[in-house]
């Protein structure tokens, strides 16, 4: 078997952090990454199984990849892996192994089987994991992340997470803390905190908070941005608000989900908050942080939703006004309670509001995104755009992507101030300019712009 592997993502940026460890770990035994499964002696498919259809999806992958010429060992790792587990060598012969995202610094039995021709499932939970962060394989020059809690313990009605990741597992504050230093002092611009419920944070060692977790990380010197992801609104507290009001390293940007705009429905989804108790926490953010972007996850189709409750959903958008939106259609997750309700919605329906959201949220987008027309933004230089090699493509303070020519000697890696020149829902473009802001203009007093395409 050739020593090289290759790792396909998909999910979220837990997923994308997991590949970066598997990925240390693959380096520490040894191989070599390739960017080619054709060229590789083990590739690794770290699976997602939020969306609709994830084992169907990953079955027909695995079977395009068994009729590779180099006949690849395949490795099934992330949620679906958990999920499924034993069942899935059942079903494709050609799985070497199944790595669950709690089993990830197990990597090297895995490896040590494929090297005595044997098939192994590794899975389950282990709190007393060792979580080597020397032994990650960062993948961006830019941005790094950190996962500070594992799993969930919310037990929402729709998710498969707390089955998937586990229970709520938080790291020591001091080894996070360390982790960012390190980040900081090898040059990254950006630190992401990580956690599926990152707000439930509490320090095993000394009981401290996420907000306390936060300011420690936002006094590190080096870092220019510090972002986190995902809040739970229920555990959104007057602490972590003034965290973000008096740290300008801390992000303009807060992903809240709000998964629908019903009473009903949240009830039915084991929220624990109400439409009300979301819209004054959404006051209070921007009372003390007016320029923070806000996005949302939001679930469309939900068993038994009416359309009196998609109504709601719809006006609980028009009065918080995201930036970003991510909507899904409702589709049943294995041992989740929501699978069992017996008021499942027709695909039909569910498909006609998810189109009736999105064309909703990418007007307010769109709004919103024009009324930046004319400022000054500081960008973090990602890389070269997905849509011209002549321009770079970035992130602002709050996370919106920016594309700009590409001019003088910057690179990426490098914040440069880009004077915004038109917009569309779902990116910016602009021109580098050498004013410097002193931070995200409020949304008061950006000028108007006028209506245009979705920038290039």
């Amino acid at each position: 078997m050739s020593m090289t592997y290759t790792i396909e993502t998909w999910g979220c940026q837990m997923n994308h952090h997991d590949s970066e460890r598997l990925a240390g770990a693959f380096e520490r035994a040894g191989f070599r990454a390739v960017d080619d499964p054709r060229q590789a002696g083990i590739v690794v498919l770290n699976t997602c199984s939020v969306r609709e259809k994830p084992v169907q999806k990953l079955l027909s992958r695995i079977g395009e990849l068994s009729n590779l010429a180099n006949g690849p060992r395949i490795g099934v790792c992330g949620c679906v892996a958990q999920q499924e587990g034993e069942e899935l060598l059942a079903r494709a012969k050609a799985i070497a192994f199944v790595l669950g995202p709690g089993q990830i610094h197990r990597l090297p039995e895995a490896l040590d089987a494929i090297a005595r021709d044997r098939r192994v499932v590794l899975t389950g939970f282990d709190a007393a994991a060792e979580h080597n962060a020397g032994a990650i394989f960062r993948t961006s020059s830019t941005r790094g992340m950190i996962t500070v809690i594992e799993g969930c313990n919310e037990h929402c009605t729709f998710c498969v997470v707390p089955y998937t990741r586990g229970p709520e597992i938080s790291r020591p504050l001091k080894d996070v803390v360390q982790e960012a230093s390190g980040l900081a002092a090898a040059g990254l611009k950006e630190i992401e905190l990580l956690g599926q419920t990152i707000n439930a944070y509490r320090c095993p060692v000394s009981g401290a908070g996420f907000a306390e977790l936060l300011e420690e990380i936002a006094t590190i010197e080096g870092p220019s941005r510090i972002r986190f992801i995902t809040s739970h609104p229920r555990l959104f507290d007057d602490r972590l608000i003034d965290v973000l009001a008096r740290h300008p390293k801390v992000s303009r940007y807060l992903h809240l989900p709000f998964q629908s705009g019903s009473d009903r429905i949240l009830a039915r989804m084991r929220r624990r908050y109400t439409r009300a108790e979301y819209l004054d926490l959404v006051r209070r953010i921007r009372r003390a942080v007016p320029d923070i972007n806000l996005s949302a996850d939001v679930i469309v189709g939900f068993p038994g939703e009416s359309e009196e409750d998609f109504a709601e959903t719809l006006s609980l958008l028009e009065e918080v006004r995201f930036g970003q939106v991510f909507a899904f259609a409702y589709s049943p997750r294995p041992r989740t309670p929501a699978a069992r309700y017996g008021d499942q919605l027709p695909g039909e329906i569910k498909k006609r509001r998810l189109a009736a959201l999105f064309e909703r949220t990418d007007a307010i987008a769109t709004e919103l995104n024009q009324r930046l027309v004319g400022s000054v933004l500081p960008v973090l230089i990602d890389g070269e755009s997905r849509r011209s090699a002549s321009d770079w493509q970035g992130r602002s303070e709050d996370n919106r992507v920016v594309n700009f020519p590409k001019a003088g000697d910057f690179g990426v890696g490098e914040i440069v101030n880009v004077r915004i020149v038109r917009a569309g829902a779902h990116s910016l473009y602009g021109r580098c300019v050498e004013a410097v802001p002193a931070r995200l203009p409020l949304a008061e007093t950006v000028p108007a712009g006028r209506p245009a395409d979705d920038a290039p």
